[in-house]
């Protein structure tokens, strides 16, 4: 060893365990006290004995009493130690002390008090008898009743690591439960014979179903209507199959929930003694990928339709051009005039077409900022009251204030709130009502259009952002299209939940200032 390291040795200070040294001396030191004490005791029996024996050989003189009543009541004494030699030492030390007392007694008993078996002097045998079943009777009922303290102490140490052993499966309990409730997925345990022992909060909400109507019910009965999720559950149960993974759609109220479902065995001791059964909510991955999906076809669709338009604006413009001179040189009074002022709409009415093409496929660059979404709305709402009262529509802004801004084009928001709202209303040829409403969740402004129309079919549900696609005869099927583009661009995303008869709700999704400013920095970078 260097000196340096020596010495640094010799400097750290020296981890010592306190208690592991003093937690032994404490039963060392009640051992020692209980030695002292239990001789001491019998010293002072000995003791004892050894005086009421002196004086039974060699009794003074007292006027107030014989000397045949005062050996009577050194007799007596006798029971004295040996009493309390089985009180304190049980059933040996009584009988060590009676035996001691005995062998005095007798000696004497035999040389002054007449013997043991003389008619008059029976009753020294019978003491001699009595100090030892006094004895052997206090030191059993001593030792007896120390028996009963030392098991009532065993049961009082029993029942307390029972109570801990209790509170420690309580504790454990809460944070299983606390833990099963921070879950996200559905989380269903089920016993060897199917029967659902525990459902966690996901489990119920994504099944829509109250805690008391699961937990005690086969899992086969509440999965009726999936015949290969129970199936492969039995097989699991059973030892035939180590574990599955399916995907399906639950009944969520009566609504279709996609949802990936994983079963595994529960193990305990190596045996199987159930399963466990967790559902994990796909609608979000599912519309998250319907909208990338949706994106990369736009975008691709964007730049054939953008080159197309482009082409056809330029013959178009010709043509415009040509008929105008076609109309100049035209008498006034000809009828064929009639034929070019049609011509002439027809051709503004393709360029105005053009011009949606062109914007769909190209959108003009955008100018962010941060901008207050509801000021933006209740701006829209204003323009759009007299075509929503001709149409019979009340249009209701349920927006909170004091919402944070976001990171967008406000020109282009507006144009997104005016296409959703304007379809709305044409969603709505009998009158009704549209709501909107918003709050800031997960970095994003949601922000929601329900309306009370004519709602979509799941056909048309699916290529509702599918471009030149309408429901409407004179609609051109670019409207919705376009919004999908300015929203993708803004890094945000649309969603509709709709059902023939029902209305329909829009919610479209834009990223908070912060956000936006980062994405963009990423987009410029």
């Amino acid at each position: 060893m260097t000196g340096e390291a020596a010495d640094e040795g010799r400097d750290k200070p020296m981890n010592i365990d306190t208690d592991a040294v003093i937690a032994p001396e404490r039963p060392m030191a009640e051992a020692g006290t209980k030695a002292w004490s239990q001789i001491r005791d019998a010293v002072l029996v000995a003791v004892t004995i050894v005086v009421i024996t002196y004086f039974h050989y060699y009794p003074p003189h007292f006027e107030f009493i014989t000397q045949d009543d005062f050996h009577i009541l050194l007799r007596r004494l006798y029971y004295v130690p040996i009493l309390y030699s089985a009180f304190r030492f049980g059933i040996k030390g009584g009988l060590l002390a009676s035996l001691s007392v005995s062998a005095f007694f007798l000696f004497h008993a035999i040389m002054s008090m007449g013997g043991l078996f003389v008619s008059g002097s029976l009753d020294n045998l019978f003491e001699v008898i009595l100090y030892n079943v006094l004895a052997l009777i206090t030191g059993a009922v001593v030792e007896a009743k120390r028996r009963q303290a030392q098991r009532y102490q065993e049961v009082l140490k029993l029942n307390s690591e029972i109570e801990e052993r209790e509170t420690a499966i309580r504790h454990m309990k809460a944070y299983t439960e606390s833990v099963l409730s921070s879950v996200s997925s559905g989380v269903i345990a089920c016993d060897r014979r199917g029967i659902i022992v525990t459902v966690n909060p996901a489990a119920r909400q994504l099944l829509a179903r109250h805690e008391d109507d699961l937990v005690a019910f086969p899992m086969a009965k509440i999965f009726e209507e999936h015949p290969g999720l129970v199936l492969a559950a039995e097989q699991i149960l059973a030892g035939g199959q180590e574990r599955a993974t399916l995907e399906t759609e639950l009944s969520s109220n009566g609504r279709a929930l996609p949802a990936a479902v994983r079963i595994a065995p529960h193990r305990s001791r190596g045996q199987t003694v159930g399963i466990v059964i967790t559902i994990e909510d796909l609608s979000e991955v599912k519309d998250l990928t319907e909208q990338l999906l949706r994106a990369d076809k736009l975008s691709g669709l964007g730049e054939i339709v953008a080159g197309v338009a482009h082409e056809v604006r330029n013959p178009l413009g010709v043509i415009k051009a040509s008929v105008q001179m076609l109309e100049q040189e035209m008498d006034s009074g000809c009828g064929d005039t009639e034929l070019t002022h049609v011509m002439i709409q027809e051709i503004d009415r393709l360029d105005s077409v053009v011009n949606a093409l062109l914007d769909f496929g190209r959108p003009s660059e955008s100018q962010f900022g941060t901008v207050d979404a509801g000021r933006v709305l209740g701006e829209v709402v204003l323009l759009t009251k007299q075509f929503a009262k001709q149409q019979n529509v009340e249009v209701r802004n349920e927006l909170p204030e004091g919402l944070p801004h976001i990171w967008a084009d406000e020109d282009r928001l507006k144009q997104i709130f005016v296409n959703l709202i304007s379809n709305a209303i044409q969603a709505m040829p009998d009158g009704g009502s549209l709501t909107t409403a918003g709050a800031a969740r997960d970095g994003y402004l949601r922000i929601s259009f329900t309306d009370s129309g004519i709602g979509l079919s799941p056909e048309e549900k699916e290529k509702i952002f599918d471009p030149f696609h309408t429901t409407r005869a004179e609609g051109s099927g670019l409207g919705l299209s376009i919004v999908h583009r300015i929203i993708d661009s803004h890094q945000g995303f649309i969603s509709v939940d709709s059902e023939a008869g029902k209305g329909s709700t829009f919610i479209v999704g834009l990223p908070l200032t912060r956000a936006g400013k980062e994405a963009e920095e990423i987009a410029d970078a």
